[in-house]
C-alpha cells in the first residue's frame, strides 16, 4: 500500500530572532508540490526573513521546519547546505546572474562550474520556458524580463522541491510581469512548490494561495485561492 509524499514543505511556530531585534515571530505553513503561494507584507515584516529560513540559509531559534519529510534541525550544516543546493531554487532579487555568460550558462552554472556538461538540460529548460531563441544570448543583452525569466529557469534547472522568488516581478511592465509569473507556473506543473514574496497584486492573484506576513507573524488570507479558474 502506498502512501503520500510528505509535503514540500511544513513549518511549525518557525520563529527566529536577531540579536538586533526583529525577526520572524511565528509561521504555520505547509507547500505542497506544484502549488503556488504568495507572501505579502509590509517593509520589516519578516518576509526576507522567512525566505532565508525556508531557504535554509538561517537556522531557526524555535520552531520546526521540514523539506520534503526531513527535519532540517537535525542536519548538520554539510547536510543543510546538500539539501539546499539539491531540493531548494532560489530566484534573487538582484537576479545574481553573471554577466560574462550567455543564457544558457547561466541556467548550467547552478550546477557547478562545468558548464557544458549542462548544456542539454539547461537549453531544454529554456526551450520549455518558451526562452530557447534566448539560450546563446549574452544576459547583457537581454531586458530586465527576459534576465529575471533566466533566473527563473536558473533555480528551476535542478528540478527542486522548492523555489522561493524575491519579488520576482518588481520593475516589470503588465506584460513582462506576466511572462515571469508564467515561468513561475511553469515550474509549479513541473512539480516544484513555488512561495514568492511580492507587493505586487497582479502577481498575488496569479497564486493558489495568498499569506500575509506583519509583525513577524505569517497568516492566511480568507480567500484561500487567490487565483480563480477561468472559465473555458
Amino acid at each position: 500500500m502506498s502512501t503520500a509524499p510528505p509535503p514540500a514543505v511544513t513549518a511549525e511556530s518557525l520563529a527566529f530572532s536577531y540579536a538586533s531585534g526583529g525577526g520572524l515571530v511565528r509561521a504555520d505553513l505547509t507547500l505542497e508540490a506544484g502549488a503556488t503561494v504568495a507572501v505579502e507584507g509590509p517593509s520589516g515584516s519578516g518576509k526576507s526573513t522567512l525566505l532565508a529560513l525556508l531557504g535554509l540559509i538561517l537556522s531557526p531559534t524555535a520552531g520546526s521546519l521540514h523539506i520534503t519529510g526531513t527535519d532540517v534541525r537535525s542536519l548538520s550544516p554539510a547536510d543543510r547546505d546538500l539539501l539546499r543546493r539539491r531540493s531548494i531554487g532560489i530566484v534573487l532579487q538582484d537576479l545574481g546572474l553573471l554577466p560574462f555568460l550567455n543564457a544558457w550558462e547561466n541556467v548550467a552554472a547552478a550546477f557547478g562550474p562545468r558548464l557544458t556538461r549542462h548544456r542539454t538540460v539547461a537549453r531544454d529548460l529554456l526551450g520549455d520556458l518558451g526562452l530557447g531563441d534566448l539560450a546563446d544570448s549574452p544576459v547583457t543583452e537581454l531586458s530586465g524580463g527576459q534576465r529575471q525569466r533566466i533566473a527563473v529557469a536558473r533555480a528551476a534547472v535542478k528540478q527542486p522541491v522548492l523555489i522561493l522568488a524575491d519579488e520576482p516581478t518588481s520593475g516589470l511592465d503588465p506584460g513582462t510581469a506576466n511572462s515571469v509569473m508564467s515561468s513561475l507556473r511553469s515550474c509549479a506543473e513541473r512539480g516544484a512548490a513555488v512561495l514568492l514574496v511580492t507587493h505586487d497584486p497582479a502577481a498575488t492573484g496569479e497564486c493558489d494561495r495568498r499569506h500575509v506576513l506583519d509583525g513577524g507573524v505569517l497568516s492566511a488570507t480568507a480567500e484561500d485561492n487567490a487565483r480563480e479558474e477561468k472559465p473555458v
